[in-house]
């Protein structure tokens, strides 16, 4: 199946792509399991849909979508996957005016999204930070490095708790998976303008059908060019993005399909938050207050390629997905000093002056066969594969002579650093493994759902001119590294089931123990359980959990070894959480969320002990959306959304630099000319409220929440 159109109820096109080897035996066997399981119309392994077998990735669109593909390989039905997952659609980025990765994320149930240097934010999840995937290809999370825009994507998924079964090491927070756009099977034409606060201008152009008559070649292009300031003095971006995708099907059984992606990214001093006094304090000047000089410059320009070929055999689905990722990144700055903050008396700080480029490229592999196969009388579904992924990294680097003594409201006396780069390095991480997924349909009611990987995985880095060249040296590696998965879904109903899980992750250490050797592993380890249901004819998702995990053989220092470490320290994380998604009535859209979390060192140094381990994400966390259309009304539209936290310390751990519990509420209203146009206005903060999107250091990233601002856009599609 193709994607028939763009706009609300589209169809996600096919996505599959696959391994070019045959498995045979399991392939017949999978033919009759797959009849046996249409007879009973009954299949707790996600083949069937809502009484539909799905061979591709027809996932609607909407707000409360059938199935997902992060927690495997194929598309499953949410109520079938046996761990907390939530799914941003295409429909709900254009209704709510998403543009970037960060503003979907955002309104996720149970993520926190913490500003950065104008590159990426970071998301936590559970105590951690969110690792990517990119139409299931795992790539651990790098902080600061551009992504691409969400013009691209057709929608968002995302798993909380550890997700190693697919990507051997990364982080215990979870996944985000990012599924890009295919080629349609009809021809569409969508574009959208935005104008905004801050001369906030954008324009996007989406188009796409078949080439041919019969529909075996299908293409979709995308551009989008964004030039926006920022509430903070000095503070701008121009982005410019181009996609090009293509889909071919070869034959009745074979698929092929690339992609090409380029995206370019200025930002003229982009906003790091602002710094403190040196005595902890906030400085609590305007929003709009910006000590940084005007020629702080940042520059991204990402380029990458994907490709992937989908067999069937019979009910089975062999795929290889591919990419290649090419990135150059350059910037010149001057901040405030680690550690010194700001002179309360004399409103003076030290600046650090800096200059780096290099280039990050990343190659990515990943191959499975997956379908049905019959054992003991009862329909099962099977998942083999194998994934690697390999980044590499240049940096030259200059680290300028600090200026002391600067007023911070005349940074622009800190001179450019303009001296050659001062060192150079190359990094290189590479990880691979084997998979396999099962789930097995034990009874009528229940699935098991077990499955294991076995990883290797090596980080090694070294000097290069203007450094001392040097060999390479490996800082971590880990050989043969077992990451074991088990659930269990039970069907109460035929719409609510009831499941438990375990699943884990490992996180390489590069400390040394007093005998020489590195600290085994890091690995993080959650247990969840939880109760699902779609209601409503397939309408409303809703869903609540309850999950307990621990990050174990954390390094700590051992006291009777000077400059040698221990696999000693220990993490936990408990908490609940419940989360509704859908149309519970005509024209009413709706998405609400509640997280109670709480972190805590276990086992630390005497400081830790007992405290609080993620300061940055809040005990309470609730998100809500509601956009209503009421049919009577004839394309009138408004929403109305509230996100609230309780407090946070941060960056800040002596509780003198902490925000507040809060609530920042935002609406929407436009209206609907026909099927194909409509124009709306959003205001995000509605009522000003001024709060810290992040607390962060004595030098920096003391981010001010946006103030109040008003974004209209106008939709098209032909």
């Amino acid at each position: 199946m193709t994607t028939s159109k763009i706009g609300r109820a589209r169809t996600a096109s096919r996505s599959g792509i696959g391994i070019t080897a045959v498995i045979a035996s399991l392939a017949a066997s999978g033919a009759a399991a797959q009849n046996k399981a249409e007879e009973q119309n009954s299949s707790p392994t996600g083949r069937k849909l809502g009484g539909v077998t799905v061979t591709a990735s027809e996932i609607d669109d909407s707000y409360a979508p059938e199935a997902a593909s992060v927690a495997g390989k194929s598309p499953t039905a949410l109520i079938d996957i046996p761990q907390s997952v939530s799914v941003v659609t295409r429909e709900q980025i254009e209704d709510r005016n998403f543009f970037t990765i960060g503003e979907a994320v955002q309104q996720v149930t149970g993520v926190t999204v913490m500003p950065f240097d104008g590159s990426n934010p970071d998301y936590r999840a559970r105590g951690f930070v969110l690792d990517y995937a990119y139409d299931g290809i795992p790539s651990t999370f790098s902080s600061g490095v551009q992504e691409f825009d969400l013009s691209i994507y057709e929608r968002l998924e995302i798993q909380r708790g550890p997700t190693g079964l697919f990507r051997g090491s990364g982080s215990p927070g979870g996944t985000i998976n990012l599924v890009r756009k295919r080629g349609l099977s009809e021809f569409a034409v969508a574009t959208a303008l935005s104008a905004g606060s801050w001369n906030n201008y954008r324009g996007e152009f989406d188009v796409g059908g078949p080439v041919d008559a019969a529909g075996r070649l299908r293409v979709r292009a995308v551009a989008t060019y964004q030039d926006r300031e920022f509430f903070q003095e000095k503070s701008n971006t121009q982005k410019l993005v181009a996609y090009g995708a293509i889909d071919f099907d070869v034959t009745p059984s074979t698929t092929i399909g690339a992609s090409l992606t380029y995206q370019d990214n200025v930002a003229h001093t982009p906003q790091n938050g602002q710094p403190a006094f040196s005595n902890g304090q906030f400085l609590n000047f305007p929003r709009s207050f910006q000590h940084l000089p005007s020629w702080n410059l940042f520059k991204d320009n990402t380029v990458e390629y994907a490709g992937e070929v989908e067999q069937r055999v019979g009910a089975w689905s062999l795929r290889v997905r591919g990419l290649q990722r090419d990135g150059e990144k350059f910037y010149t700055d001057a901040f405030v000093s680690p550690g010194t903050g700001v002179d309360p008396k004399t409103l003076t700080a030290t600046y650090n002056r800096r200059r780096a480029e290099g280039e990050g490229d990343k190659t990515a592999l990943d191959a499975y066969a997956t379908g049905p196969f019959s054992l003991l009388g009862r329909p099962h579904e099977l998942t083999v594969g194998y994934s690697y992924d390999r980044r590499y990294g240049t940096n030259y680097f200059l680290n300028g002579t600090p200026v002391r003594n600067v007023s911070i409201f005349n940074p622009e006396v800190v001179p450019l650093p303009l001296d050659p780069y001062a060192t150079g390095s190359i990094s290189v991480v590479e990880q691979s493994g084997f998979h396999a997924q099962a789930r097995l349909n034990i009874l009528k009611p229940l699935t098991i759902v077990i499955g294991g990987r076995i990883s290797d995985y090596t980080n090694k880095s070294r000097n290069v001119a203007p450094s001392t060249p040097t060999a390479y040296k490996t800082s971590s590696q880990e050989k043969g590294q077992f990451t074991p998965s088990v659930g269990a879904v039970l069907h109460l109903t035929g719409n609510v089931t009831a499941y438990a899980s375990y699943s884990d992750i490992f996180i390489p250490q590069s400390q040394l123990q007093r005998d020489g050797t590195a600290l085994d592993p890091r690995v993080g380890a959650q247990y969840e359980a939880g109760l699902k249901g779609r209601f409503l004819d397939g309408k409303l998702n809703t869903s609540a959990a309850v999950f307990g995990s621990k990050d174990k053989n954390r390094a700590l220092v051992d006291a009777g070894a000077t400059g040698f470490f221990l696999p000693a320290g220990e993490v936990s994380i408990k908490g609940f959480e419940f989360e509704v998604a859908g149309s519970p009535v005509a024209g009413m859209d709706i998405n609400l969320g509640y997280t109670n979390l709480k972190t805590e060192f276990e086992l630390g140094t005497a400081a830790q002990t007992g405290a609080i381990f993620d300061t940055f994400e809040p005990r309470h966390l609730f998100k809500g959306y509601i956009r209503y259309e009421p049919p009577a009304l004839g394309g009138v539209f408004a929403a109305a959304g509230v996100n609230a936290q309780s407090k946070v310390l941060g960056g800040d751990t002596t509780g003198v630099r902490q925000q507040r519990a809060f609530a920042i509420a935002n609406g929407q209203g436009g209206f609907r000319f026909n099927d194909g146009l409509r124009l709306f206005a959003s205001v995000n903060n509605l009522f000003d409220r001024r709060y810290y999107a992040r607390i962060g250091s004595l030098n920096t990233y003391n981010f001010y929440g946006e103030p109040r601002n008003v974004l209209v856009t106008l939709r098209a599609r032909y």
